[in-house]
C-alpha cells in the first residue's frame, strides 16, 4: 500500500458511513495465529493483518471463519478498551488507533519494516511481528511535504508524477507544493479502486488494467479482496517456482552426468585400444628392449604413430601380456558406458517432459499434490548399492562420505569388509547377521565386485583385502573414506561388476 491508500484506509476505519467503523467501539479480542498474522476484533468489524513478503495485508473475515486453534493473545491490556480516535499522517505510510486510556496502536507500514506497536504514555510496550526492529520512540510529527521534491515522493505512481510534473512541482514554493499535493490527494481518496492481474502479481490501482478482476468504491473492501488474491497468487507462484527449481536442479545434474558419460565414452573409444597396443608390441618384439619406458610404433594401417607406455621392469612380451589382460574388460566397459549414457539421456528426456507438464499446472492444490507424490515416491537415499551373492546381502559404498556412513551405520562387527588394495574404491560389506562361516568362493565373488568398484577395475587381476568389520576403524580426523585396518587377508581376483546369485 502507498501513503494515499493507507490514509484512505485509516479514514474509513474511523468514519461513520456505509459500514459501522471502530470509533467508540471496543476491542474485544486480539490474537495471533502464526508469527506473521494478527487478528484485531472490534464490535462491528474484524481485521486480519498479514505481514507477507515485506508488505502488510488487511482482510475483514467473518468471525465464524477465523482460525479457532493455536491462538496466542497479544496486546492484552488493550482488550476491553474502546477507540477514541484513528489518527492519520498525510503523505506517510502510518496511522494510529488511540484507545480510551490514551494507549496507542501505531501501524507502521514501511515495507519490510512494517509492524504494529503498542505504546502507553509514549513508552514502547509490545510489537508485532515480534522479530521486527523495535521503534522505541512514539513520534506524532507530521511529515513536512512542502520541502520535498518529486524524487522524494516514493508513494506516487507514474500518472500522479506526470500530473505534478505538468504543474512544474519542483519549481513551486512550499505553499504551492502543499496545495498541489492536497488537490491530488483529494482526487485520489475519492477515486474508484481496481484490482488488476499482472504478469507476475496482482496490483491495486486507480485505473482498470487489461485484466481487471474487480472494482471498489472503498478501501476496506478493496484491500480485503486484493489481499486474498495477492497472497494466494504469491504462495502459488513461490510453491511452483520452488518445485520447478528442484526439477531444474535434477535436470542439471542429469546433464552433467551425460557430459561425463560422453567424455568417458570418448576416452574408451580413443585411438589405440589396449588390444591394438598389445598386438603392436607382439609384432615388434624384435626392436624393443627391456627397461624402456615407452615405445612409439606405427599403427597397422601405417597412418599414425601409437605411443605405448611400458613398465621398465617387464620384458616386451610381458608388457604385451599386460595390455592383453587390460583389453579383456575394454569392450565390456565400452558396452556398459554406452548403456549408462543411454539411460541418462532417457532420464533427461523424461525430466524435460516433467518440467514442461509441471509448468502448465495452474492450481496450488494440484502443485502441492504433485510435489507430495514425488516426495513420497522417493525413498530415503541410502549410502550404498545392494546386490545378493550366494544368499548374502552385499552393500557397496557409493562414494567416500557414503563409505564412512556405510561403515558407521549400516554394518556390524560380524560382517565381512572388503576393499581393493592400495587404490581408492568402494567399501564393500558382506552382511552376516547370523555369524555364518562365509565360504571362500563367496568371498572371491564379492572381492571381484570390490575390485570392479575401484581404480583397479581395468586391471586383469587386482588385489583385494578383506577382514571382519570389527577390525576396521575410522581414525579421528581422517579424510572421508579413509580407514585403518588392524588385521587383513589378501586375495587376487579379476574385477567383475555383479553376480546377483
Amino acid at each position: 500500500m502507498n501513503a494515499f491508500q493507507i490514509e484512505r484506509l485509516a479514514n474509513e476505519i474511523g468514519e461513520e458511513g456505509e459500514y459501522n467503523r471502530i470509533l467508540a467501539k471496543h476491542l474485544f479480542q486480539a490474537f495471533t495465529t502464526d508469527q506473521n498474522t494478527i487478528v484485531l476484533s472490534f464490535e462491528p468489524i474484524t481485521f486480519k493483518i498479514t505481514f507477507f513478503g515485506g508488505l502488510a495485508f488487511f482482510q475483514t473475515p467473518e468471525e465464524d471463519k477465523l482460525q479457532k486453534k493455536n491462538r496466542l493473545s497479544i496486546f492484552k491490556s488493550l482488550v476491553g478498551l474502546y477507540v477514541t480516535d484513528v489518527k492519520t499522517y498525510p503523505y506517510d505510510r502510518r496511522f494510529d488507533i488511540v484507545f480510551s486510556n490514551g494507549d496507542v496502536l501505531a501501524f507502521y507500514l514501511y515495507g519490510k519494516f512494517s509492524q504494529i506497536t503498542h505504546y502507553s504514555d509514549g513508552e514502547w510496550q509490545e510489537t508485532f511481528p515480534a522479530k521486527s526492529t523495535k521503534i522505541q520512540d512514539y513520534d506524532t510529527t507530521q511529515r513536512d511535504i512542502g520541502d520535498q521534491s518529486l524524487v522524494d515522493l516514493k508513494f506516487l505512481n507514474r500518472e500522479q508524477i506526470a500530473f505534478l510534473e505538468g504543474k512544474n512541482f519542483d519549481q513551486q514554493s512550499s505553499e504551492s507544493k502543499e496545495i498541489l499535493l492536497q488537490e491530488l490527494k483529494l482526487d485520489v481518496l475519492s477515486k474508484e479502486l481496481f484490482i488488476n492481474k499482472g504478469e507476475k502479481k496482482y496490483t491495486l490501482d486507480y485505473q482498470a488494467g487489461e485484466q481487471c478482476v474487480s472494482s471498489f468504491n472503498n478501501a476496506i473492501d478493496a484491500l480485503n479482496g486484493f489481499s486474498r488474491l495477492y497472497i494466494s497468487h504469491q504462495v502459488f507462484t513461490q510453491t511452483k517456482n520452488s518445485h520447478l527449481g528442484k526439477l531444474k536442479k535434477e535436470l542439471s545434474s542429469l546433464k552433467k552426468k551425460e557430459k561425463a558419460g560422453k567424455r568417458n565414452l570418448q576416452e574408451l573409444n580413443r585411438a589405440g585400444t589396449y588390444k591394438e597396443k598389445a598386438d603392436l608390441l607382439m609384432a615388434n618384439l624384435w626392436q624393443l628392449n627391456k627397461g624402456a619406458k615407452k615405445a612409439e610404433l606405427t599403427s597397422f594401417d601405417g597412418e599414425r604413430t601409437v605411443e605405448i607406455r611400458l613398465q621398465e621392469t617387464l620384458t616386451p612380451q610381458a608388457n604385451a601380456e599386460r595390455y592383453y589382460k587390460k583389453g579383456k574388460n575394454e569392450s565390456k566397459q565400452r558396452e556398459y558406458a554406452e548403456k549408462q549414457l543411454q539411460v541418462v539421456q532417457q532420464n533427461i528426456a523424461l525430466k524435460e517432459e516433467e518440467i514442461e507438464e509441471f509448468g502448465q499446472i495452474e492450481s496450488l492444490k494440484q502443485i502441492r499434490k504433485t510435489a507430495e507424490q514425488k516426495s513420497s515416491s522417493q525413498q530415503k537415499r541410502l549410502p550404498y548399492k545392494k546386490q545378493v551373492v550366494d544368499g548374502y546381502e552385499i552393500r557397496i559404498g557409493k562414494g567416500a562420505k557414503d563409505n564412512d556412513e556405510l561403515l558407521r551405520n549400516f554394518s556390524n562387527k560380524n560382517d565381512l569388509w572388503l576393499h581393493a588394495k592400495s587404490v581408492s574404491g568402494s567399501h564393500v560389506i558382506i552382511c552376516n547377521p547370523s555369524k555364518k562361516n562365509i565360504l571362500e568362493t563367496t568371498i572371491e565373488k564379492v572381492a571381484q565386485i570390490a575390485a570392479f568398484y575401484s581404480k583397479a577395475k581395468s586391471e586383469g587381476l587386482a588385489a583385494v583385502i578383506y577382514t571382519e568389520r570389527k577390525f576396521v576403524r575410522k581414525p579421528k580426523g581422517a579424510t572421508p573414506g579413509l580407514v585403518k585396518v588392524d588385521k587383513e587377508d589378501v586375495i587376487l581376483v579379476e574385477p567383475r561388476s555383479s553376480f546377483n546369485l
